[in-house]
């Protein structure tokens, strides 16, 4: 007797189903066994990642389900759902007494392309970052912090971020590998000011978050080193020595009484939690001030995606899945949806797998559908280096091709396939161009070259 399978939509999985096929090679993937039941939700999250469709061993499956029935999506199906909905079209109904997110009026629109902003953005990068060395520096040594060049610095980088913000997002992303905590902060710092751009928030806003992000750590510079490399893992005395570190930042500022009194308290509250759980003063809910729960926000996002060491850490899609899961625990359900549809279920600088076995990297996220946005390749179907970068833009290639639509299977932790800041960096200059659209020829690389650099 045959064995009688069904194909089914890997988002229409169901725990109790027997895989008896992929839509790739097993060879490909790291199951040992070449079929197994679903067991739990993870199982399906995983396949979801790696496949569109498996099939189904129907007298298998039969054993402990019905597999004609209909399922509830997985978790990543629904974050898939949000990411691509118009933020217009989506509805809260949350009863508690709390705060509820009020888009401002502001409507930013980019004003520059991406290659003309991410000549701007790489020296600003390269300015803030020295501004971040200097504060921790100068906290470390005791001396005054120049609030004023801070002040400078963040308002050069919100206005960067409003004309364009992806070349500053594409840079945070490559350099995500450095953990010490003045990157961090300056990581963080660029995090909220996309978020607060997409939130419509006005510029005084978005310069009160980045000075408060990038001056919130430095109270970390009187912790032992010991602390700060095991931050991670601490618990008990060790961990609420580490926590002092938010009063430790507050009373450095207090002694050069020049700091605003918005971003202290952004600043104050940036650790605190939605459920109660955070430090130092356990606010909860409206009790935490709007500004510093997308603060808080991005903070963790930042940490959890660029843990110390580096195999805990996330990759960008999966901490979008795990960011899900906290609505109304540790953040703001509302504040959690925004974020997602900010930043898209593949943020700016992910490594991604196409369906045609190509390795790219997100470049620019796509206004009316952020599950297809513009990708760089980097490694052709065989996983070597490309000879010919090119910039591929899989909303436009999805609406007019017939029979070939390219669309992202997989994402990888930066680093994977060999693929470093370096090639990706020079692979941008090389493929991109002074124009406002990028399209997706294979370009000559001298003559673009000469476009990017000049």
């Amino acid at each position: 007797m045959a064995i009688q399978t069904e194909k089914v939509l890997t988002h229409n999985l169901a725990i109790g189903m027997y895989v008896s096929a992929l839509d790739r090679p097993w060879l490909e993937t790291d199951y040992i066994l070449e079929g197994f039941y679903i067991e739990t939700i993870k199982d399906i999250e995983k396949l979801e990642h790696l496949c569109q469709f498996v099939s189904i061993d129907v007298e298998l499956t039969k054993q402990k389900i019905n597999y004609k029935s209909q399922t509830e999506p997985s978790l990543f199906s629904k974050i898939k759902t949000i990411a691509n909905t118009d933020i217009k079209d989506l509805t809260f109904s949350r009863k508690s007494k709390r705060q509820n997110i009020r888009r401002e009026d502001n409507q930013y629109k980019k004003t520059t392309s991406f290659a003309k902003e991410f000549r701007t953005a790489n020296q600003l990068y390269k300015d803030i970052t020295i501004t971040a060395n200097n504060l921790f520096t100068n906290a470390h040594a005791g001396t005054n912090i120049d609030i004023l060049t801070v002040k400078r610095t963040a308002t050069a980088v919100v206005d960067s971020v409003v004309r364009n913000p992806d070349a500053f997002l594409w840079l945070t992303r490559l350099h995500e590998k450095d953990t010490h905590s003045h990157n961090r902060s300056l990581r963080t710092s660029i995090w909220a000011i996309a978020f607060a751009r997409y939130l419509g928030l006005e510029k005084e806003k978005m310069n009160n978050l980045s000075v408060a992000l990038l001056l919130c750590n430095i109270g970390k510079a009187n912790l032992s080193r010991e602390l700060l490399e095991n931050e991670d893992m601490l618990e008990g005395e060790e961990l609420q020595e580490y926590q002092k570190h938010v009063d430790l930042t507050l009373d450095a500022l207090k002694i050069m009484g020049r700091t605003p009194q918005a971003i202290i308290t952004i600043i104050r509250a940036h650790c605190e939690r939605f459920d109660g759980t955070g430090y130092p003063m356990g606010l909860m809910e409206n009790e935490i001030p709007f500004l510093a729960q997308v603060a808080g926000l991005v903070t963790y996002y930042e940490e959890i995606t660029n843990r110390r060491v580096l195999e805990n850490s996330l990759d960008p899609t999966r901490a979008v899945e795990h960011l899900y899961k906290l609505r109304d625990k540790k953040f703001m359900a509302e504040l959690v949806e925004e974020f997602i549809c900010s930043i898209g279920i593949y943020p700016v600088g992910s490594i991604v797998e196409l369906n045609s076995k190509e390795i790219a990297i997100i470049v620019e996220q796509h206004s009316k559908n952020q599950l297809l946005p513009q990708v760089l390749i980097l490694r052709d179907i065989n996983r070597q280096p490309v000879t010919l970068y090119k910039v591929l833009d899989l909303y436009d290639i999805n609406k007019t091709a017939e029979k070939v639509r390219p669309k992202i299977i997989n994402t990888y932790s930066l680093g994977a396939f060999g693929i470093n800041v370096d090639e990706i960096t020079q692979g941008l200059k090389r493929a991109v161009t002074g124009d406002s659209t990028i399209n997706d020829k294979a370009w000559d690389i001298k003559t673009l070259l000469k476009k990017v650099v000049s």
